[in-house]
């Protein structure tokens, strides 16, 4: 359960007239959670790209695969597109629906934890010579709808929200912290049934603020920490797997320890 309760870094200022519009979006979006300091990218980062992306490793999205596992991604229009869903029932509607076009083709969907899955669309992009791979993650309309009307309530207009918010995170002002070996942890959530679930175990509750901010501002203020500060709290997918994981290692175990069947 989530335990004590921290503060996000407290904002730097910064100028936004040198700023592209996509940084300004991005502060935008994260400005009212503390973390307009995105505007001045850090002399160098203190916690490396590839141990931040780690972190999204207990974050679980589903990949439309073929008979081998391998991903098999979509044409739409002049582009392969290979979605990233962090809902399984969104990710076993467009199997259905590719099934349907591709009825030759065997297909299924395999989970994978986000950081594979990006690094696996990282190698395929090396692979293609005269089109690009697009790797949206896409998260359940209900997170994204939730975290639209939060970020309208932090004085974002429609606009400027439907630029820049991709892949919805939430938390909360002050952070919900956790205890952990390697330290205490400020948590951001994926799913904000989770993070109502986490509140629910802190007294004093009313006094948290939940406010939500796009993934990529969220990674780069991971990065930029001078020491390692977040942690990503666990889907609900990603519990619903291990729990299957655990039933099928049990059955496995099960069925080797039975006594053999008696020969005649």
């Amino acid at each position: 359960m989530p335990g004590p309760i921290a503060q996000l870094p407290a904002p730097r200022p910064a100028s936004p007239a040198g700023c592209s519009r996509r940084r300004r979006l991005i502060a935008l979006l994260a400005g009212c959670a503390g973390l307009v300091g995105l505007l001045q990218p850090p002399s160098a980062l203190a916690i490396p790209e590839q141990e931040a992306m780690k972190k999204l490793a207990v974050i679980p999205v589903f990949v439309l695969t073929d008979a081998k596992g391998i991903p098999l991604p979509l044409q739409r229009e002049k582009a392969l597109v290979l979605p990233l869903y962090l809902d399984r029932g969104k990710a076993d509607q467009e199997l259905a629906a590719f099934v349907k076009a591709n009825p030759t083709i065997k297909a299924g969907v395999l989970p994978m934890p986000m950081n594979v899955a990006l690094e696996r669309v990282q190698e395929l992009n090396k692979s293609l010579k005269d089109r690009k791979l697009l790797s949206p993650v896409i998260p359940a309309p209900s997170d994204l709808s939730q975290a639209r009307s939060l970020l309208g309530k932090q004085g974002l207009d429609q606009k400027t929200i439907q630029e820049g918010l991709s892949v919805p995170v939430f938390f909360t002002k002050p952070l919900i912290t956790v205890k952990t070996p390697q330290g205490e942890r400020g948590l951001f959530f994926f799913d904000y049934a989770s993070l109502q679930k986490a509140m629910a175990s802190i007294p004093d509750r009313n006094k948290l603020t939940v406010q939500a901010a796009d993934l990529s501002a969220v990674m780069d203020q991971i990065v930029k920490q001078p020491k390692d500060t977040y942690a990503f709290y666990p889907t609900p997918e990603y519990f619903r797997l291990v729990e299957q994981q655990s039933r099928t290692r049990g059955a496995r175990s099960a069925g080797s320890s039975a006594p053999a069947a008696p020969r005649r």
